[in-house]
């Protein structure tokens, strides 16, 4: 009986313990459901807004008219005589026959206003063959199939950043403006650059050296892009050295074919100088040599600068793209941080070329942890935007707050994060439509021999554009700041990592 009567207190505390654990556990039950209550309709008012915003934002877009994408191929023109030259025997860099032939394609007021317009087609000669293969089809049919083989080409980058584990939808949310649109505009051969340099990085994150070293050889598409590229593989990665020495080997043998060595000589020494100095002080630049004239510095030596700079930053992105990449652990950064590295400062940096910092850092906002994937979210969001064509085309102000907005909600950077990028974005594409660009109009002067190089024609014309406002330096500044931040995020990510609190 003693020992029933000791337990007894015990047997009633247990009793009390476990009626009050149980009403406990139905408070925190009650409270977690209604946690998940509120989180549910905070998702369900997100998604709502979302899709009102997606809506309003294609029925902007429809209502460009003219200036969708695959109606302007603005620069195909210049590619597809530069193709029919060649494809005649004739040197694809001079003022004519380049000038005679984009004035029979190209109906634009540009041209008709303008009898002397011609505008340069810098490609190193080994890209031309498609070129001159098109020139043999009418110009309608050929502009069909480029604005075909770019939506593949951007696409396929897309899914190239998707088997580097970037999610496919914030892959296509990062690529769809700067790439999509911007480069489906232009008509531009940067896709095919950009193409080259994802699935460059998939080879090396799957451990096919010799494919990646041959991938990184058709990213000099574009030679200033891909060359950090090139160098960057071949140095880290000994296994695709020989691929890559091959696959240059026979770029160079094809351009030698085309034009002769002569050809390639005039390319290297003549065409890429001349192109730098025709656009010095153009509007659509980003790169060095651009802001120190825009400063004020002469041409002289702002392209010396520029080219310094340029080799500073090939320098800095080989160096830093294989240490990030080994302390992440994701290989494909040894050749994408390289590729970003290529469009900051340098001697020539056009809107174009600013998709090339994408792969780096849609990588490094999806792996990264902390404040460093802070930077790198707010860098990618940054560089989502065509801040020049939002700026021009007002139609476009809606389709890039919804890239932005899913961005921010598919990556999860955090409220504060968030709403303050988005916001940010907001505002500032706000203040710079409060003072649209004048239209940037000229004539070209000056007469000019059929041997002169076009870049003569095309500098005499940038000369006659009316000054730029202070609001073109504006405009590039979310830019700049977002190639900053990359830097920023990659230098982060060296840091040791704090060891975890027992």
């Amino acid at each position: 009986m003693r020992g029933i009567h000791e337990t007894h207190p015990n047997l009633l505390l247990n009793v009390i313990y476990h009626a009050l654990g149980k009403r406990n556990t139905r408070q925190e039950s009650a409270r977690r459901d209604d946690y998940l209550g509120t989180m549910n309709a905070s998702r369900g008012v997100l998604l709502v807004a979302l899709a009102i915003l997606a809506i309003a934002a294609l029925r902007d877009f429809a209502r460009l008219g003219e200036a969708l994408p695959w109606r302007q191929l603005y620069d195909f023109a210049d590619f597809y005589c530069a193709g029919a030259a060649l494809d005649r025997g004739a040197d694809p860099y001079r003022y004519e026959p380049l000038h005679r032939c984009e004035h029979a394609v190209n109906l634009t007021p540009a041209y008709r206003d303008d009898p002397r317009r011609v505008v340069p087609a810098p490609l190193p000669p080994y890209d031309f063959p498609p070129f001159m293969l098109a020139a043999q089809t009418n110009f309608t049919f050929a502009r069909g199939l480029a604005a075909g083989a770019i939506v593949v080409a951007v696409v396929l980058s897309m899914v190239g950043l998707a088997l580097c584990a970037v999610p496919f939808d914030v892959a296509a949310l990062a690529l769809v403006l700067p790439a999509g649109y911007v480069l489906l505009n232009a008509g531009q051969v940067v896709p095919f650059a950009l193409v080259a340099l994802v699935f460059c990085g998939v080879a090396l994150a799957r451990r096919r050296d010799r494919l990646a070293g041959v991938l990184a050889a058709l990213t000099l598409a574009e030679p200033h892009l891909g060359l950090p590229v090139c160098v960057a593989v071949l140095w880290w990665r000994p296994r695709s050295r020989a691929s890559l020495v091959a696959a240059g080997f026979v770029l160079a043998s094809v351009g030698a074919l085309i034009v002769g060595v002569a050809g390639l000589t005039e390319y290297v020494t003549r065409v890429l100088p001349a192109q730098a100095e025709a656009e010095t002080s153009y509007v659509y630049q980003y790169g060095l040599t651009y802001v120190l004239h825009a400063l004020g510095l002469p041409p002289g030596p702002s392209l010396p600068a520029g080219d310094l700079s340029y080799a500073v930053m090939l320098a800095l992105g080989v160096w830093l793209g294989r240490r990030v990449a080994e302390r992440l652990g994701r290989p494909e950064l040894i050749a994408y941080v390289p590729g970003a590295c290529s469009i900051i400062a340098g001697p020539y940096v056009h809107m174009v070329d600013l998709a090339f910092a994408v792969p780096a850092t849609a990588v490094l906002a999806t792996v990264l942890r902390g404040g460093a994937r802070n930077l790198a979210v707010v860098a990618l969001c940054l560089l989502a935007v065509p801040w020049i064509p939002v700026w021009i085309a007002k139609k476009l102000f809606l389709a890039a707050l919804f890239v932005v907005a899913v961005l921010l909600a598919r990556l999860r950077a955090g409220p504060a994060v968030s709403i303050g990028t988005f916001i940010g974005i907001a505002a500032i594409i706000y203040l710079l439509e409060l003072v649209p660009p004048a239209p940037l109009v000229a004539t070209t002067i000056g007469s000019f021999a059929p041997s002169d190089l076009a870049q003569d024609a095309w500098r005499a014309y940038v000369a006659q554009l009316p000054s730029p406002a202070p609001a073109w330096l504006f405009v590039k500044l979310p830019t700049w700041i977002a190639l900053a931040s990359l830097l920023a995020a990659s230098f982060a990510a060296l840091r040791p990592r704090r060891p975890a609190h027992p």
